[in-house]
């Protein structure tokens, strides 16, 4: 779609829509499709880890999703693969490391069927002391290397997920040190996970690495994932210097209406000219 002068591929995470609402979205102009993996089958099953031994029944959720894609001659570009209890990449515990790994290689395996070009990963589960923060650093990266050579089997890559509070990937300095240490692993850009950080500084020292996105906007105090131009996301300079670092990945959003609730395409579409006005 052109925007700003430029030709920017729109994509949106579909994860929690339902399968009808592919359509709309398709209709506006959006072509790039994540589908994001349930940690757990059930809300209270993810902590005593029912789910494990189960990633067949997770995947399976997100049939219909799927089917509507390739009913319009799509692709999913992206894979949001689970995280949460029994998913922690860059756990304390070397044993429950190796288990989240067996885990989400058994997710890669069992999506590669979609023929996702990434697979968008957190690089630990919340919150990290600051004793702990080295080891699991440490931890963080020899997964992502494990599973980023995974990944390449089924010609995909991992991508690293900036994130916020106290979480692994929280600002450039160390994002870029934990993509370069685990084989130049790729980035995701969340643009309203940057709580320390300017986006400005961040592009700068990523923008060579970004493969993927995640829009949206928010206050600067916490994620929020709002509606492009309701908080304070400067949309412009990011898909400004996006396009000129040389990014030719989706421009994909991941909203969230309330708990349950999801935004119409037009209302996603309109929102992003605005802010870009």
């Amino acid at each position: 779609m052109k925007l700003m002068n430029y030709e920017l591929p729109l994509g949106i995470s579909v994860t929690q829509h339902p399968a009808e609402m592919i359509d709309e979205f398709v209709e506006n102009g959006f072509e790039y499709f994540e589908v994001g993996i349930p940690a757990s089958l059930q809300d209270d099953d993810a902590k005593n880890m029912a789910w494990r031994g189960c990633e067949e029944k997770l995947v399976e959720t997100k049939h219909d999703l799927i089917e509507r894609i390739f009913a319009h001659n799509l692709r999913v570009w992206s894979v949001h693969l689970p995280f949460g209890y029994g998913w922690d990449i860059a756990h304390y515990d070397e044993a429950e490391r190796d288990a989240a790994c067996e885990s989400l290689k058994r997710v890669i395996d069992l999506t590669a069927p979609w023929g996702a070009h990434v697979y968008v990963l957190h690089g630990c589960l919340e919150p990290v002391s600051i004793e702990q923060r080295p080891v699991r650093i440490a931890r963080s990266i020899r997964s992502l290397r494990e599973l980023n050579a995974y990944a390449m089997k089924y010609g995909a890559r991992i991508a690293l997920e900036d994130l916020p509070r106290s979480c692994l990937a929280n600002n450039s300095t160390e994002t870029r040190a934990m993509s370069q240490a685990a084989g130049d692993v790729p980035i995701c850009f969340d643009v309203n996970h940057l709580l320390g950080e300017s986006h400005a500084d961040f592009m700068k020292a990523l923008k060579h690495n970004i493969i993927t996105t995640h829009l949206s906007d928010y206050d600067g105090v916490d994620e929020r994932h709002w509606l492009p131009g309701e908080g304070i996301v400067p949309w412009n300079e990011v898909v400004t210097t996006l396009m000129e670092s040389g990014y030719r990945g989706p421009f994909l959003f991941e909203l969230r209406k309330g708990e349950n609730g999801q935004y119409h395409a037009k209302e996603v579409l309109d929102c992003f000219k605005n802010a870009l006005k």
